[in-house]
């Protein structure tokens, strides 16, 4: 399991004696950000954290983080993660930029978790019976509705989380 801490701060913040930098005196406060981006180009931006939720459950093989912030220039960034429990997998990572906080959360809300479930056709495949096919067309079935429920459920976590504050 891969954990590409990519949107740690960039610069330096005054802390107290013992204070890592990164703790509750740094929430809300404006940051230089840098958020690695698979298949793309790291997204760079000064800003502030608005809000953060993560489903992460020690049952499950994997889990989600979504990230939202606020940057300088009045404009918003979404970043979505999904981390797994194995090593045999790679860590995802998903980040954008919006002209407003609706844009925003529109893709927060709208994200499919199911381009996430994966799915292994084996070599035989031709050879299958067509009843393994549709059992494994059902267990597909099943780990894309459940992917789109743990999701669901992260996404009304983070919306209270805004409401709040």
């Amino acid at each position: 399991m891969s954990y590409p801490m990519e949107d740690q701060p960039v610069d330096a913040m005054p802390t107290m004696p013992g204070d890592s930098g990164l703790g509750a005196a740094s929430i809300g406060m404006p940051m230089t950000y840098r958020i690695a981006r698979n298949g793309a180009r790291p997204l760079h931006f000064k800003g502030s954290e608005l809000a953060m939720a993560m489903s992460y459950t020690p049952e499950l093989p994997y889990w989600y983080e979504i990230n939202l912030y606020r940057t300088s220039d009045a404009e918003f960034v979404v970043a979505i993660r999904l981390f797994h429990q194995s090593e045999e997998q790679t860590d995802t990572i998903e980040a954008w930029k919006f002209p407003s906080l609706e844009h925003a959360l529109e893709v927060v809300e709208t994200y499919d978790p199911a381009h996430d479930v994966t799915f292994f056709v084996p070599s035989e495949f031709g050879d299958t019976p067509a009843s393994e096919l549709a059992a494994r067309a059902l267990d597909l079935q099943w780990r894309i509705s459940a992917a789109r429920r743990h999701y669901q459920g992260l996404v009304g976590e983070l919306m209270s989380e805004l409401d709040v504050a």
